[in-house]
């Protein structure tokens, strides 16, 4: 498979996450006892992306390697994330997160100034990992407050 075909796969699986998160918010207002099935298969689409732009990156020499790189670096930041907000809400994953997301948006910003062909798809991730990035800032200024 030729190198623009990784990029383009691994893009369509990333873009698969916003209608899969639109059915993941069904499930939980309407059919709570459902959600399982989103949350397990938003994990196989960010693994399938991820895999795909990492077997790309291994196979490619020119330039869209870096763009595969940064669609692995961010399916692994999305990870860490989704792992947070699951089963490991503990305080000191936020500094995993935190450290996850700078090598993620280092990677993207490298990746704008290196491609010339595709560079909208590190620039929307760069965005996206930005607004992760404040959500989890957010998150922790919240952590252990009493809002009520």
């Amino acid at each position: 498979m030729e190198a623009i075909q990784y990029v383009k796969r691994s893009s369509f699986l990333l873009l698969a996450t916003i209608p899969l998160s639109l059915i993941g918010y069904f499930f939980v207002v309407d059919n709570e006892n459902l959600f399982f099935l989103y949350e397990w298969t938003m994990m196989l689409v960010i693994l399938g992306a991820g895999v795909l732009a990492l077997t790309g990156a291994l196979k490619t020499t020119g330039k869209e390697k870096w763009i595969l790189f940064s669609i692995l670096l961010f399916c692994v930041q999305f990870a860490v994330l989704g792992s947070f907000l699951g089963p490991f809400s503990v305080y000191p994953l936020f500094y995993v997160y935190y450290g996850a997301s700078a090598i993620s948006i280092g990677i993207l910003v490298f990746t704008i100034f290196r491609v010339d062909q595709y560079r909208f798809i590190p620039v929307s991730l760069l965005i996206l990992s930005v607004l992760f990035t404040f959500y989890m800032n957010f998150l922790q200024m919240l952590w252990g407050k009493d809002l009520s």
